[in-house]
């Protein structure tokens, strides 16, 4: 088997590719790899893809068009170490009986941990009352903080993120309510969720989380009416994408105290260092750290090296992505 790293040399592969996976990697074929410090123009990806098996891949590689594809007479996989694959691929790639897989499972398990980091932490106050302790402080008889227990969680958008933090919460007794419009009222029963509406998530939950992708339909699906239903000292979480939230209209209800925020995507990124979110004491900034943790990224690898392992012993794959599942990932 013939398999081609498409990656660069750089520090960015090095978080995905250590020493370990590229291990484990060479035990799977003949590897060879780009061993430039960019990625690989159209021409030239077109030709190294010549009489290769298995392609792996990461953030930035060139799409899998047809004149890609032209010369990759054997292609039989395309490994993506990253999570959604909506940037590089193409009817072309499904319509010559190409395999797509992602580490996309390892991207949501970490995206959803940290979620749980954010609202525990805007929650319990934890920059506040850190900054007061490093100013030689102490709270005072009146200090204010709150719990994650047993509060009304409202999870907008339901994929592998969100049925990754559905488990997650569960030790803390939550009350959840779920917005898709992809998931039935059968499956949410099942799930132990009730599905709800926007205006009865807005209205109702002490936390909102936001797991949307980033599509025409979503483009500021949370607008100034929805940030105005808010209850008084509610928390919306936003880890998916910046535009899902109208960024104008979140300044501005903010502004006012009645709500407060735990953001770690923005609508222009990074952040300009004008935004009034930067000053504001009710919102926690994040930049667009969310997932997977450097130390984890690792493990979005493996999961596409083992795939590709079952793929040579003829067992059916884990994390392959369907043309379907493709055209619903953020674009």
């Amino acid at each position: 088997m013939r398999i081609f790293v498409e990656m660069p040399k750089d520090a960015i592969t090095d978080s995905f590719l250590t020493a370990e996976n590229i291990s484990f990697l060479e035990t799977l074929g003949e590897v060879t790899y780009n061993t430039g410090d960019q990625h690989l123009t159209p021409e030239e990806f077109r030709d190294a893809l010549e009489g290769v098996d298995v392609c792996v891949c990461g953030w930035g590689v060139p799409r899998f068009d047809e004149y890609v594809l032209e010369k990759a007479d054997k292609l039989k996989i395309i490994a993506y170490t990253a999570g959604t694959v909506s940037k590089f691929v193409t009817d072309a790639i499904y319509d010559r009986g190409i395999h797509v897989l992602s580490g996309n499972e390892a991207f949501a398990i970490s995206v959803a941990e940290g979620t749980m980091g954010y609202m525990i932490a805007a929650q319990r106050d934890l920059r506040g009352y850190e900054s007061l302790m490093r100013e030689k402080g102490w709270r005072t008889p009146s200090f204010s903080n709150r719990s994650l227990l047993g509060k009304t969680v409202g999870i907008v958008g339901f994929g592998t993120i969100s049925k990754y933090l559905l488990e997650m919460l569960k030790p803390f007794r939550v009350n959840i309510l779920l917005y898709s419009n992809h998931t039935s009222c059968e499956e949410a029963q099942r799930l132990g969720v009730k599905k709800a509406t926007l205006e009865e998530i807005f209205s109702t939950c002490d936390i909102i989380t936001l797991h949307c992708a980033r599509n025409p339909a979503n483009y500021h699906l949370v607008n100034r009416q929805r940030l105005e239903q808010m209850k008084p000292g509610a928390l919306i979480v936003n880890t998916s994408r910046g535009d899902v939230i109208d960024e104008q209209a979140l300044v501005e209800c903010l502004q006012t105290g009645r709500i407060r925020a735990a953001l770690d995507v923005f609508e222009k990124e990074p952040l300009p260092m004008e935004s009034p979110l930067r000053t504001m004491e009710n919102v926690y900034l994040q930049p667009h750290l969310g997932g997977p943790t450097m130390d984890y990224r690792y493990a979005a690898a493996r999961l596409v090296l083992e795939d590709i392992q079952r793929f040579r012993q003829g067992l059916p794959m884990e994390n392959e992505i369907s043309r379907q599942r493709s055209a619903m990932m953020t674009k």
